[in-house]
């Protein structure tokens, strides 16, 4: 279904001159540090299907260095794992994580966060469902500095399973991992994947993502639940069957990619203004 007073966020034009544009505003953006930016998530929610577009978009061709899976029951990602992309993350650096779910004792602890927010955890680290890391853990960083911590943390969860009904038990670690965040100052951004799935029509033209009432209604749902602005969710389409990138899909991933980065920038100097 579409909305009957017209598309409910912009961009309505979704031009090779706006993908031109978005993409000329994001390699310009510079730090003197490089910002480290989070990606978590539960499992098959397209966490690292998101960081392989973005690489894909970068490159000029769909590519594949996050590794992605076939079971949606269990987190392919089990390491501590940093991207980085000489076109559009050159003083960017991408750090997937392991998939959040619902039962204790499964998938990413969430008490690892604030460790990984702090600088505590070296990339490589394994994460340990059953309990966060030792500080006796060779991965374990004894004195972060500003350059190892985490500057913006970007939650990817699944449209579709946003409309369909997120478990209470997945809620419960949501929030305390959304805790956590808020407690440390780190701006958070929210990334809804597969809002292809969600509704037909966008499937069949992804131009037409705010125009969706389903995608919108989403959008709504995933603010009261994270608790976070609709201006800071980003809907959008990852590469994940496709065999070439295309301007259409190319755009909405741009715009979270954009927020994500002037946010982890914006972090950095407040941290040196505060000096």
């Amino acid at each position: 279904m579409f909305s009957a007073t017209g598309p409910w966020r912009q961009p309505s034009n979704w031009s090779a001159e706006l993908e031109r544009s978005v993409l000329s505003e994001i390699r310009e953006l510079q730090s003197e540090k490089k910002p480290n930016l989070l990606i978590l998530g539960p499992v098959g929610a397209g966490k690292s299907s998101f960081i392989n577009s973005i690489i894909s978009i970068g490159k000029g061709r769909i590519c594949s260095m996050a590794g992605t899976g076939e079971r949606r029951d269990v987190s392919w990602t089990l390491d501590l794992e940093r991207y980085t992309e000489g076109s559009l993350l050159r003083r960017y650096r991408l750090f997937d994580s392991m998939g959040i779910e619902p039962s204790d004792g499964h998938g990413f602890h969430t008490d690892d966060l604030t460790f990984l927010i702090k600088g505590h955890i070296k990339n490589g680290y394994r994460f340990n469902p059953a309990g966060p890391i030792d500080k006796t853990s060779p991965y374990y960083r004894h004195n972060p500095t500003f350059q190892d911590q985490m500057h913006c943390v970007t939650f990817v969860m699944s449209a579709k399973a946003i409309h369909a009904g997120i478990p209470s038990a997945y809620e419960q670690k949501i929030k305390q991992l959304q805790e956590k965040i808020t407690r440390e100052h780190i701006p958070r951004i929210l990334i809804l994947t597969k809002v292809d799935e969600l509704c037909n029509e966008v499937a069949k033209d992804i131009t037409k993502m705010f125009w969706s009432v389903k995608v919108k209604d989403a959008i709504n749902t995933a603010s009261e639940m994270f608790g976070i602005e609709q201006a800071l969710i980003h809907p959008v389409k990852n590469y994940e069957v496709d065999f070439d990138i295309e301007t259409q899909t190319n755009i909405p991933l741009l715009l979270a990619l954009r927020q994500t980065m002037q946010y982890a920038a914006d972090r950095i100097q407040k941290d040196g203004d505060d000096d």
